[in-house]
């Protein structure tokens, strides 16, 4: 049986380095993006992961801190 592949965690917004360790650390021991979004939300309360591309060699989950995408110039609050 093969070993299950660890998801690859894009998380955003990219230059908030505290929540991108965050997520890293938890994604550590998540089984599923919901179980990656709970562990964050004690943190972060707006926070959601979604699953990505998957295929037999990757996995992608990206992890929004606010919720949402946001660009590197643009306020949690601008919507």
């Amino acid at each position: 049986m093969a070993a299950a592949i660890k998801p690859k965690v894009i998380s955003n917004p990219a230059g908030d380095g505290r929540f991108q360790e965050d997520v890293e650390r938890h994604a550590a021991g998540a089984d599923t993006p919901d179980e990656l979004e709970r562990r964050l939300r004690r943190k972060y309360p707006k926070a959601r992961v979604f699953e990505g591309i998957r295929d037999v060699t990757a996995e992608r989950w990206y992890a929004y801190r606010e919720g949402r995408w946001l660009n590197e110039h643009e306020s949690p609050d601008s919507h």
